[in-house]
């Protein structure tokens, strides 16, 4: 609603290109150029929510790998060190990186969901506002599978510990909060299908997405994970991206 707006622009919340919003006298925004954030977190696709078309939308792009008209959809490899971010002022951020690996985006495109800093794999980007609620939110929720590697063998019943569930502790979903006031979230982890690969590697996949999740599941069990990558999402798999 237009009042729970107006609250969160008086709490300092929402951003315009990494500038707060004042409410004295609104705010202009430029669809497809300004970066709109609630929390820190880019409002994907706010234009196409509002209806809105890029102008350029008819320009061609070789490099695009699946896509409509109206939208653009990326199917990327992230490499460790890059920060799913797509404001461009930041260091390593995934914008440049894939401009960087040769392709150039037609539209605004953010990446759907994230991946930490320091883990490789698939990662999704699109300009199409839509897919991020129907694949990471409520019933909808889409597996996300990964292959971790860490620093010694892993008992068989820690894996099924894994399996079951584990106490971690997070920061808590957004909730129209700021980042600073946010309250931790301690909880069980939800049941999850886990294989093993290898004494030290597993395969695991979870529909929960819990700020470093799969790194805190294996710290409460005594593993330092020391590779980890995501390998599906969506139905898609990293072939024949980099494996």
């Amino acid at each position: 609603s237009r009042r729970a707006a107006d609250a969160l622009i008086l709490s300092g919340s929402v951003t315009v290109n990494g500038v707060p919003v004042s409410n004295q006298g609104g705010f202009k925004v430029i669809p497809f150029v300004d970066e709109v954030a609630l929390d820190g977190t880019v409002v994907q696709g706010w234009e196409a929510m509002n209806g809105l078309e890029d102008p350029n939308k008819q320009q061609r792009n070789e490099g695009v790998l699946a896509g409509t008209e109206a939208f653009e959809y990326v199917k990327y490899w992230k490499p460790r060190g890059v920060t799913c971010t797509t404001d461009r002022s930041l260091p390593d951020n995934i914008i440049d990186q894939i401009i960087n690996d040769g392709y150039s985006p037609r539209h605004r495109v953010y990446p759907v969901g994230r991946l930490d800093k320091d883990t490789s794999g698939l990662i999704v980007l699109t300009s199409d506002g839509r897919l991020p609620n129907s694949a990471l939110r409520g019933k909808y929720k889409q597996p996300k599978v990964y292959e971790v590697h860490v620093d010694q063998p892993i008992w068989d019943e820690d894996i099924g510990h894994l399996r079951d569930g584990v106490m971690i502790t997070t920061v808590a979903q957004r909730d129209g909060t700021s980042m600073q006031r946010r309250k931790s979230l301690t909880a069980r982890t939800r049941p999850c299908e886990v294989e093993r690969l290898s004494p030290a590697t597993i395969r695991i996949t979870l529909v929960e997405g819990r700020n470093r999740q799969i790194r805190k599941m294996l710290g409460a069990l005594d593993y330092a994970v020391l590779n980890l990558k995501r390998v599906s999402f969506l139905g898609m798999s990293l072939d024949p991206l980099n494996g």
